[in-house]
């Protein structure tokens, strides 16, 4: 397997430093021939929650043994576990692993140089603007990027024989929350005003300003603000800020390049690069006038930028009310071609699904379809996961839904021609919480234009959400189903004689209502049925004989219904049998109770019993009007069977002889 394919593990790739390092590794790798596939969270990992464990998904399909290296964001990816996971991983394929912005001894490490950058835009502030008393916003305690500006500030200003007091110095964690409370509380101390404050980042130098702001303190004629890391939102603060940004484009090239002269197979050890910070003096200490028709722009471009945020977030809630209401997986996720074309700037979208996920859904599962070739080609892999692939949609093409199995180290069906075809994918992981449903994958070029990633987050939330709330619906429908079967056996149970399977008592008149509903009749006949004898076949021949004649009794009456008839065992070796009639003929209860005693006959001449098989039966027919008095009437059949049974009796020696010599043959 050729391996031309670097692996770029990364978090929050809509961000100004991941989508800038992203978008030079691209470049440089075309240049150079290769293939990028990108897995990112858009989380840091750094809850270890149940949603961090599902994010963390993405980083276990990673099929090393297809790449060149792997350039790794340790940084941002919070997660300890992930990247000494990835850097193993990689070791063990004998891959080179770039670290970018922290030094680890077993990758090829890619810093920045932060402390030489800072210390300039201190010295530049004394030099140039004769700042003598500085405030500095740290970031967090104890942490290294936080110690090293703070460390570097305080260097330079005792240089030049200035001093940094511990009261001028806070802690804003590099957010927005902790800063506001350490201006408040710093002008609420009425300590003098310093000549600039030194941020550690963007972030909290744009808070910084707008603190003075509320309090008519203008930068930079009052009162300097500097910031670092040059974020994307610093082009739309007011005033524009100082601040130092990193080259993302050196460090890309790097990565890409080391990667290629490791694989090349260099002997010299790790090496570890130094890429410097760019310094950029603006608005905010007063080197660059300020630009209000600039400022403008900038606001319409966040207003616009808001505007569409808007769109895109009604957008991702009518597709998950669409989505959600479906109930199986393959028209839930039809309806994401309904929305496809918002998201235009994808030339290639896939949707993969893990195989067991899809098996929950009875309806999609019957559809999918295995191509061996593509099964065998990894077979190898022991413990591969299986996926299929749901939705596959290309700008200019109409979308299929192949719902095709493939092994999961494939990533994509076919995943070499798509590969040589898109250069770059990206894949994002799909799942709510920690349970992981598969990943949808597009095919990005992010050096030729820019991409709105934010897109991609709302959709594979939105997604993730929806197949959550379908598989719910099947597992409610499922669940719904056993309880509907329970009921119905319950039912029939309470209805069903447990003996002969035919009705019991309540089952014979809930049928006669149900049948009445159905047909226009102008009379019924009912019939009772008692086994004769019954005591002497169990006390002779024992209750399984005398539970085998009633069987056969019911068997007889099975033989004797049609659909307008029921027949149900009332108790013991009593039995009934009702039947709705059209046009009754003159003898249609005689009729009956002769086929009852034809069919007991043939029983008798089967010579497979050792007793007289025998049955009193009493039968009437009344017109339909009488169907409000039906005990009225079974009870006027029973006394007919009674008369029957009556006779029987009288003739019991006759019986008794007759026995006697079915035994002695």
């Amino acid at each position: 397997m050729s391996r031309n394919t670097i692996a770029v593990c990364i978090v929050k790739m809509d961000e100004n430093f991941q989508s800038e390092s992203i978008k030079a590794i691209t470049k440089r790798a075309e240049e150079r021939g290769l293939n990028v596939e990108i897995y990112n969270s858009f989380v840091e990992l750094v809850n270890r929650d149940l949603h961090d464990k599902g994010e963390e998904s993405i980083f276990e399909l990673i099929d090393y043994r297809h790449l060149c290296g792997i350039i790794l964001f340790p940084e941002k990816i919070k997660s300890s576990k992930v990247n000494e996971q990835i850097i193993r991983y990689g070791k063990e394929h004998n891959l080179p692993v770039v670290s970018i912005d922290k030094k680890i001894p077993e990758c090829i490490s890619i810093t920045f140089d932060y402390v030489h950058a800072f210390e300039e835009i201190v010295e530049h502030l004394i030099k140039i603007h004769d700042c003598k008393r500085f405030y500095v916003m740290a970031g967090m305690r104890n942490n290294s990027f936080s110690d090293e500006r703070l460390n570097a500030a305080r260097r330079i200003i005792e240089r030049y024989g200035l001093e940094l007091t511990d009261d001028y110095i806070g802690y804003g964690d590099f957010w927005e929350g902790p800063t506001r409370e350490n201006i408040t509380r710093f002008f609420e101390s009425g300590k003098p005003l310093p000549d600039a404050f030194v941020a550690a980042n963007d972030t909290m130098a744009m808070v910084i300003c707008d603190e003075l702001g509320k309090r008519n303190i203008r930068v930079p004629e009052d009162v300097i603000v500097t910031g670092f890391d040059g974020i994307d939102m610093e082009k739309y603060a007011v005033p524009r800020l100082t601040t130092a940004e990193t080259d993302m484009e050196r460090s890309g090239f790097m990565a890409v390049d080391a990667i290629l002269a490791s694989s090349a197979g260099s002997s010299s050890p790790l090496k570890s690069f130094v890429v410097p910070f760019n310094t950029r003096y603006s608005q905010s200490c007063g080197c660059v006038g300020k630009d209000s028709l600039g400022n403008n722009a900038g606001v319409q471009y966040l207003c616009n930028t808001l505007g569409l945020t808007r769109q895109l977030i009604n957008l991702m809630a009518s597709m998950l009310t669409r989505m959600s209401s479906k109930k199986d997986l393959f028209s839930m996720i039809k309806e994401a071609d309904r929305f496809r074309q918002y998201f235009y700037e994808y030339n290639d979208l896939y949707v993969c699904l893990r195989k067991e996920v899809v098996l929950e859904d009875d309806i999609t599962s019957a559809g999918l379809v295995c191509k061996p070739e593509r099964m065998d080609a990894v077979s190898e892999q022991s413990g591969d996961k299986q996926m299929v692939l749901m939705y596959e949609t290309h700008n200019g093409f109409k979308p299929t839904y192949p719902l095709e199995v493939f092994m999961g180290r494939e990533m994509l069906p076919g995943r070499g021609e798509i590969i040589d075809m898109c250069r770059n994918l990206c894949f994002i992981p799909l799942h709510v919480q920690d349970k992981v449903y598969g990943y949808i994958a597009v095919s990005v070029m992010p050096h030729q234009k820019d991409y709105d990633y934010t897109q991609l987050s709302y959709f594979s939330r939105s997604l993730s959400q929806a197949i959550s709330f379908v598989l719910q619906i099947i597992k409610n429908q499922k669940a719904n189903d056993k309880i509907q079967a329970a009921n119905e056996k319950l039912e029939s149970l309470y209805i069903t004689d447990y003996l002969t399977g035919i009705n019991n008592r309540r089952g014979f008149f809930k049928r006669i209502e149900e049948l009445k509903r159905c047909g226009d009749y102008s009379a019924f006949m009912v019939a009772s049925i008692d086994l004769n004898g019954l005591k002497l076949i169990n006390d002779k021949f024992g209750h399984h004989e005398g539970d085998r004649a009633i069987c056969m009794i019911a068997d007889i009456l099975k033989e004797l219904m049609d659909e307008r008839c029921v027949c149900a065992r009332f108790g013991g070796d009593e039995f009934s049998f009702f039947k709705f009639i059209e046009s009754p003929g003159p003898c249609e209860d005689e009729e009956f109770c002769n086929s009852l005693k034809g069919l007991v006959g043939k029983k008798n001449a089967s010579g497979d019993m050792p007793y007289l098989f025998s049955a009193s039966c009493g039968a009437v027919v009344v017109p339909i009007s009488s169907i409000d008095m039906l005990d009225k009437v079974i009870s006027q059949a029973d006394e007919k069977m009674y008369e029957e049974k009556a006779l029987f009796h009288r003739t019991h020696k006759e019986y008794e002889k007759r026995r006697a010599d079915r035994n002695n043959e």
